[in-house]
């Protein structure tokens, strides 16, 4: 009979374990991923991404400034990503073949609207150059948060000849 109480004990032993086991597993699972609850986060790699996969054909509509770029013979390649005909305006002004540095602020003004919130501040960096700036609310120096997506870049200009790499950097701060 003492046999029985003892396999008592090692039954509910084994089954408290279990519970205690399977208890700490669903808690240290459900813990492991925190939600991601201010959108500005992502802002920043998601412009970023658009300047990539975004070419410039489909903006190639009558009275904007691309539009007008196209007509004035700076835009040559319609199949151009906005990123790579960001990559050869700063070409042409870091070569010193012609001074690109208000054509490329104009280009991302114009390609920045309706992607980023005009109550959000930004600025766009190619190799720490300071190409274009929207300062809504504060300098950066006094941001509450700032984040900040850098890429890479190459373009190539004719035949032989690849500029690059440059690194682009988007700010977006709050």
């Amino acid at each position: 009979m003492n046999k029985r109480g003892a396999y008592f004990f090692v039954i509910d032993a084994m089954i408290a374990s279990s519970i205690i086991f399977l208890s700490l597993i669903i808690i240290f699972t459900t813990y492991s991923i925190i939600p991601e609850t201010n959108p500005a986060v992502r802002m920043a790699e998601d412009y970023t991404e658009y300047l990539i996969n975004t070419r410039i054909r489909p903006y190639d509509i009558p009275d904007t400034y691309i539009h007008n770029l196209t007509n004035d013979g700076n835009i040559t390649n319609l199949d151009n990503t906005f990123l790579q005909q960001l990559t050869e305006f700063y070409f042409l002004n870091y070569s010193g073949q012609r001074n690109t540095t208000g054509i490329m602020a104009s280009y991302i003004a114009e390609i920045s609207k309706g992607v980023i919130p005009k109550q959000r501040s930004f600025a766009v960096y190619m190799n720490n150059d300071s190409l274009y700036a929207w300062i809504d609310m504060n300098q950066q120096e006094d941001a509450q948060l700032m984040i900040i997506a850098k890429k890479i870049a190459f373009k190539r200009i004719n035949d032989t000849y690849i500029f690059g790499p440059v690194m682009l950097e988007v700010r977006i701060w709050i």
